[in-house]
């Protein structure tokens, strides 16, 4: 079922100049209701599995392959915390080098937009240096080793990333998202029905009706 089927309904005043009365409304669902899922499952690892979004897929898609229905869009942007999907998925190939053309360029492009240290190891495999870390051009790296004294810098230690390589990378970091298991899916789905019910209250018409403060009042 598509997420927005979940939503409940409000009554709301309506403005039409054809209205009865003023008590005449109009049904719209209640977008401020929101699905979540427990902070139990996210806290036990067991619950979802590593995906990588390949190509152009987007979320339907993803919830194709995963549940067998494109509908549970939804199920993969509320597992990974995404409201903004323009922001926060990746972007298409078409998508990415329009994004490319309108923020650089043809100069700007090929500029060296950051450094990154590149993983350093003694003779015996352990680690000095970790891999990615964002440093200034004149980094250097001095280290002991046997009684010697140790200096590198540049090309030795240093990976370059030209405006072009960081945009690359953001969005290629967006590809790697978590997936609910296809056997938590009801569990997830009775949660979001009875976050999306209306219980008793002085607007109550029904679990999935109620009507806007200014109808009862008028």
């Amino acid at each position: 079922m598509a997420y927005f089927d979940y939503h409940p309904n409000l009554l709301l005043p309506s403005f039409s100049p054809n209205r009865n009365s003023s008590k005449d409304g109009v049904v719209t669902k209640n977008l401020f209701r929101r699905g979540k899922i427990r902070d139990e499952y996210f806290e036990n690892a067991m619950s979802f599995q590593k995906y990588n979004i390949r190509g152009d897929d987007r979320p339907d898609n993803v919830a194709q392959e995963i549940y067998d229905d494109s509908s549970l869009d939804w199920v993969i942007l509320i597992s990974n915390n995404i409201i903004n999907v323009r922001d926060e998925w990746p972007m298409s190939q078409y998508d990415f080098q329009r994004f490319i053309d309108s923020k650089y360029s043809a100069s700007q492009i090929s500029q060296i937009h950051h450094y990154e240290t590149k993983q350093i190891n003694d003779n015996e495999g352990i680690l000095l240096l970790d891999a990615g870390q964002q440093v200034n051009a004149d980094f250097t790296f001095n280290y002991s080793q046997g009684g010697s004294n140790y200096s590198l810098s540049g090309d030795e230690i240093l990976t370059s990333y030209t405006n072009y390589d960081y945009e690359v990378k953001v969005n290629e970091e967006k590809r790697n998202i978590f997936v609910l298991r296809k056997e938590y899916l009801e569990m997830i789905m009775n949660d979001l029905r009875q976050i999306m019910t209306y219980t008793n209250s002085s607007q109550y018409v029904s679990k999935t009706m109620k009507m806007g403060a200014n109808i009862r009042n008028s």
